[in-house]
């Protein structure tokens, strides 16, 4: 039993948390789906007596054989295995209670099989019902529009209904959660399953700006992958339409070779960082003006969130939950290359740049939302409830 109010630890819960990517750029790509491990892992490693023992499940990883696990925020990350005798005794070895499925890929089944009677809470980030997929699929790059850019499949995620129809059969409990109201109307497309209940599971946003002093120069940043599904050459041409300010691209590509972005003939006010985290990004984030996102498609976007909680507003082509037309600008859909909203984009930053106290009341109404909405206490709350829910002996 875990007794949560005195904070006294006699059971432990062993949490599974399953995913393609955890935020580390020695095991794959950074993205949004990794930084929920990282920001999940992280909690509840700081917060022993809340007694969650998290261990990583990689869904697409392979390890060597007899290598050690290696240790990811402070986490074992558990490799998959070619040698499925070994791996499947690796998994039953810790006696996990809960998985927590980022998402859901077609190549978590094979773990969901191996642990049949493990409760699974699926917390839904970025579902893609078919409209959102062919949307997406228009992307081109400009000046070369005849190759198919890389990284706009989205794969087909049906197949969960089979695994929760296989679940029911063994009375094993098939949760989902999402992070905002507006994703659960994308669930049905999505995974061919409407479910009865959905929690919401908010983000942990724990950026933690030491003071918001924004740069004399004016500033705005990209934060994102800088793949063809960002659209960032939009912000390379925004930046064209204004040489006096400073625009900072955070984040680096995940593909190389034909169908990747690179980014080339850069003007002189754009600057590459790649990828960085802590303190750095909290300060450059809370520094800036603005945050531009050209994205065709996002849930909701961490970067939002965690530019908001820095005071900084939006200017974006994407409006998940009216989050931007709320605490930024939204210049409307623009879907293939994006170059047709170009002219949007520059009227909003303009507007932004010019308008200080608009700009600061959005900064500073975004902060008070994201600090009520996605906190450590909403999760742990929720996060629970789903425990109870899942019949797990708390």
């Amino acid at each position: 039993m875990i007794d949560l109010d005195n904070k006294k630890q006699q059971k432990r819960i062993k949490l599974g948390i399953l995913a393609n990517e955890f935020f580390d750029v020695s095991k794959g790509r950074i993205g949004g789906f990794g930084w929920a491990t990282r920001q999940t892992a992280n909690y509840f490693n700081n917060h022993p007596e809340l007694g969650v023992e998290v261990v990583f499940l990689a869904g697409e990883t392979y390890g060597n054989p007899n290598e050690a696990d290696p240790i990811i925020h402070n986490t074992p990350l558990i490799l998959r295995q070619k040698n499925k005798l070994a791996y499947t005794q690796r998994i039953w070895q810790e006696k996990i209670d809960l998985i927590l499925s980022i998402d859901y890929r077609p190549n978590y089944r094979s773990l969901f099989w191996l642990l049949p009677f493990t409760p699974i809470i699926i917390w839904v980030r970025d579902p893609r019902p078919p409209e959102d997929m062919s949307k997406i699929e228009t992307v081109r790059i400009p000046a070369e529009e005849n190759i198919q850019p890389q990284g706009l499949k989205t794969p087909d995620c049906t197949s969960l209904f089979g695994v929760i129809k296989a679940s029911k059969l063994l009375n094993r409990q098939v949760l989902f959660a999402t992070v905002t109201p507006f994703l659960k109307e994308k669930i049905a497309g999505t995974y061919g399953f409407k479910p009865d209940n959905v929690t919401i599971l908010p983000n942990i946003i724990d950026l933690e700006p030491k003071e918001i002093i924004k740069s004399e120069k004016p500033t705005v940043i990209f934060l994102a992958r800088l793949d063809p599904y960002k659209r960032p050459w939009l912000f390379v041409e925004i930046a064209r339409h204004f040489p006096d300010v400073e625009f900072i691209f955070l984040g680096q590509g995940h593909f190389q070779g034909e169908g990747a972005w690179l980014p080339t003939n850069l003007p002189d006010n754009v600057k590459l960082m790649g990828h960085i985290d802590g303190e750095e990004k909290t300060q450059i984030i809370a520094s800036s003006w603005i945050l531009i996102n050209t994205s065709i498609h996002e849930g909701l976007a961490v970067s939002f969130q965690e530019a908001l909680r820095c005071e900084t507003p939006l200017l974006s082509c994407v409006n998940p939950e009216n989050v931007v037309s709320e605490f930024g600008i939204y210049v409307g859909r623009y879907d293939g290359s994006g170059m047709e909203g170009l002219p949007k984009f520059v009227a909003g930053l303009k507007t932004l740049l010019e308008d200080h106290e608009l700009r600061i009341k959005l900064g500073k109404e975004g902060r008070k939302w994201v600090t009520e909405t996605h906190n450590q206490a909403k999760f742990k709350e929720a996060f629970f409830n789903l425990c109870k829910q899942a019949k797990l002996n708390l």
